[in-house]
């Protein structure tokens, strides 16, 4: 080894080493997630009717359905054959309503010219010219014109009484007609299909139809505890789907309201961005972002973990001098330092494995510092020394 007048190392053999600058850049703090894709609202289409039979299925699963369309049709021969008997039941009281109403038309005009008669007898049995006898007699034919005339109007209220119970009836036949033809409650994408035809309805049974409201998908992903405290509704999310080459962003709609005691995982729902082709079913995974700060960073590569501690060589009067550091989140091909480099500090990159601390270096800058800062930076060592 060739030793220089004051007993130092000749500059050519120090060992050569790539540096780079310890920078502050933008951290991003994420939280994995994992779930897969549900419509963000199911609407559950049943037959309002029971015990009907299924006679003709009019979508199929992936059809877009608009709010009201008919989706299937059930059997309405019986409701059919109720209303063509209705319909004579209808006529016929309509024609009793007819003919109560004249009955009381005539009975009417009876207690009117029985009325006149009473009146004229009363003013003419004080002169004498009608007798007692007399009055008596169109009083009484009076009373039973007035009696025939309140018959007949109860005979026209129990006649139009039936007429609007018929009524009734053929209304709840019409709706029941009306129900045979299965709609959607909204619109939306139809996601499953259990009517098959020939079955009978029934409430106890499964949904005829599924489907994914305004055919809006979202994402259901699992988390961890600790992670999910850390989340907040319009977190922005960026996830990947089985089958999709770029990546979808979403943002966080809803988070449960407690975390499952016996997983100790949380359920969170993500609106995505619907322009992709999203599938219910399938599998999702990606990350959320909870927090962005500014802080320095370094490269990954120039760290050194030995023992479970994290250490840089951080460059000094062409030395390479090992500081501990305490480090924070990755942030790409660098990662945060909490404390032990600060910003604009030059720190070995490559080639840190085979150093000593206080050992003299060769700087070779890389890509990410200029030339000029390293010659900046070793005029002002110069200086120093």
């Amino acid at each position: 080894m060739t030793l220089c007048s004051g007993g130092k190392l000749l500059a050519q053999q120090a060992i050569t080493v790539s540096v780079g600058a310890a920078e502050r850049a933008t951290i991003y703090d994420h939280v994995a997630a994992v779930g897969t894709l549900i419509a963000q609202e199911e609407i559950r289409v049943n037959a309002l009717i029971e015990g009907k039979e299924v006679r003709e299925i009019l979508v199929e699963v992936g059809a877009v359905v608009s709010k009201g369309q008919p989706l299937a049709i059930l059997d309405v021969a019986e409701a059919s054959f109720a209303l063509d008997r209705n319909t004579v039941q209808l006529s016929r009281a309509a024609a009793a309503v007819a003919q109560e109403q004249s009955r009381v038309d005539v009975a009417a005009v009876n207690e009117r010219e029985a009325r006149k008669v009473v009146e004229r007898s009363r003013s003419l049995v004080g002169r004498g010219v009608v007798s007692q006898q007399l009055l008596d007699e169109h009083e009484n034919a009076f009373s039973r014109v007035k009696s025939l005339l309140e018959l007949a109007h109860q005979s026209l209220m129990l006649a139009e009484a039936d007429r609007k119970l018929i009524e009734r009836e053929r209304a709840d036949i019409a709706l029941t007609i009306e129900r045979s033809t299965v709609r959607a409650t909204e619109a939306g994408r139809v996601l499953s299909r259990n009517a098959r035809i020939g079955a009978m309805t029934s409430s106890l049974g499964a949904p005829l139809f599924i489907l994914a409201k305004d055919g809006l998908i979202e994402m259901e992903a699992n988390v961890s505890e600790a992670s999910f405290v850390r989340l907040e509704e319009g977190m922005v999310a960026e996830m990947s789907v089985a089958g999709e080459h770029e990546t979808i962003q979403g943002r966080v709609r809803l988070s449960a309201a407690q975390i499952d005691p016996f997983t100790r995982m949380g359920t969170v729902r993500l609106a995505l961005d619907q322009r992709h082709a999203l599938v219910p079913g399938a599998f999702v995974h990606g990350s959320i972002e909870v927090a962005r700060r500014s802080n320095v960073t370094v490269p990954a590569t120039a760290v050194r973990i030995q023992n479970g501690e994290a250490s840089v060589f951080v460059v000094e009067n062409d030395r390479a001098i090992l500081r501990p550091v305490i480090l924070g989140s990755p942030a790409g091909a660098a990662i945060e330092v909490l404390s032990g480099v600060k910003e604009g500090e030059i720190v070995v990159t490559k080639s840190g494995s085979f150093l000593k601390t206080d050992e003299r270096i060769l700087t070779v800058p890389t890509s990410g510092l200029k030339a000029g800062e390293l010659s900046s930076l070793k005029a002002e060592e110069s200086v120093a020394r």
